[in-house]
């Protein structure tokens, strides 16, 4: 079956998690992705956890059905091959800061000169244009300035940052989407251009309220662990065998969450009449909750809540959620051979096409696996040249 994005070929020069993630997700469409690293393999090979045949495990989950070269790009025959590949190619991805591209030569108003066509996607902390522009940067890091820390976690807890790196893979989704609306443009007119992403800019669209209650009411929202701000009951239950989330929203399903559980009087009691009233009495709400789910197992409280429409669902553990049947069901958990770790698990298509759909073809490409594909199919170069340009260190 023919995959959406075929006929596409990417320069995927990016390390770390958030543009290798959006190549990725592009090559499970059916995208040709060429992965550059500088001979010897990028840096990004140094961060564990390292599994026992020596492969990075973070390697796998973000470089999958790619091929992989290796490339000097701050040798001038590199950057000369560079252009090459650029000038038949759709797509240039990077994450480099707009000073590491301009002293390599290799910024979009260099390659777009030669092709004009080509759509130029720049995935950085911080973006191309303010006074941080030129600062390196890391998920937790944006986390922080965009106030996402000051508000996680429990009171009195201090700052705390997601257990996911939710900057890097909203980045990587918005530059996706740049990528695909690029293509779209060029599509009508020919033309490429270039698409600036911020993990930062990221972190602030994901912090839902917070400076709307800022800007309007002068109220800087509390750590409030893991209830919801604006709804009770909202958060995390005890149960005989751990815990469940419990969700009720909208007054229809307070009525139906007090019939549930026996109290139909509170459904029209006065005090509770709205979401903002029982927000305002947070604490009982949470008292007759967990009250009532105190003597249930986790199966229990989840199947009564959800037959009665209240979203609810178990906090897995690790394992659970692993052999979970919704996950397993949605086929998110996928098995792929990577050559220097073994057998490894790893996410599966998020996206369902019912007439293209995705796949996890190929593991993640070894240092240069491509080199002979890539220089001597496709760029014409003789064995040669080949082994000449890796003895004097361009490959």
């Amino acid at each position: 079956m023919s995959k959406v994005l075929e006929g596409l070929r990417i320069i995927d020069a990016t390390t770390f998690v958030a543009a290798p993630f959006c190549c990725q997700t592009l090559a499970d469409f059916g995208a040709e992705v060429i992965r550059i690293e500088p001979p010897g393999g990028s840096i990004d090979r140094e961060l564990g956890p390292i599994a026992p045949l020596g492969g990075n495990l973070n390697i796998p989950l973000y470089n999958r059905n790619k091929k992989g070269i290796t490339l000097n790009l701050q040798h001038s025959q590199g950057r000369d091959i560079l252009n090459r590949l650029v000038k038949i190619s759709d797509v240039f991805v990077t994450n480099m800061t707009r000073r590491a591209v301009n002293n390599l030569r290799i910024g979009y108003s260099v390659l777009s000169k030669i092709n004009p066509g080509l759509i130029y996607a720049s995935l950085t902390g911080y973006g191309q244009t303010g006074p941080y522009a030129e600062r390196p940067s890391f998920d937790p890091v944006c986390q922080a300035i965009s106030g996402h820390m000051y508000v996680t976690g429990f009171k009195d807890n201090g700052p705390t940052k997601s257990a996911s790196s939710l900057c890097d893979y909203g980045a990587g989704l918005y530059c996706i989407i740049g990528i695909l609306l690029a293509l779209r443009h060029r599509d009508k007119t020919g033309k490429g251009q270039e698409i600036d992403v911020a993990l930062l800019d990221t972190g602030i669209s994901f912090m839902e309220t917070v400076f709307t209650q800022y800007k309007f009411f002068n109220e800087i929202q509390p750590q409030m662990g893991n209830a919801r701000p604006f709804s009770a009951p909202s958060d995390t239950f005890r149960c005989k065998d751990g815990y469940v989330y419990v969700a009720v929203s909208f007054n229809r399903m307070w009525k139906r969450f007090t019939q549930i559980i026996g109290r139909e009087e509170l459904g029209s009691d006065p005090r509770f009449a709205s979401s903002e009233l029982r927000r305002r009495n947070r604490d009982y709400m949470n008292n007759i909750t967990q009250g009532w789910l105190a003597d249930k197992t986790k199966e229990e409280a989840v199947r009564q809540l959800t037959d009665a429409g209240i979203p609810a669902g178990p906090v897995n553990t690790i394992t659970e959620a692993f052999n979970d049947p919704q996950i397993s069901a949605r086929e998110m958990f996928i098995d792929l051979n990577q050559p220097d770790i073994g057998n490894i698990p790893l996410p599966g298509i998020v996206i369902k096409l019912s007439e293209t759909p995705g796949s996890i073809e190929t593991p993640a490409p070894s240092i240069g696996q491509h080199n002979r594909e890539i220089y001597g199919d496709l760029l014409g170069f003789s064995e040669a040249d080949i082994e000449k340009m890796k003895t004097e260190g361009v490959i």
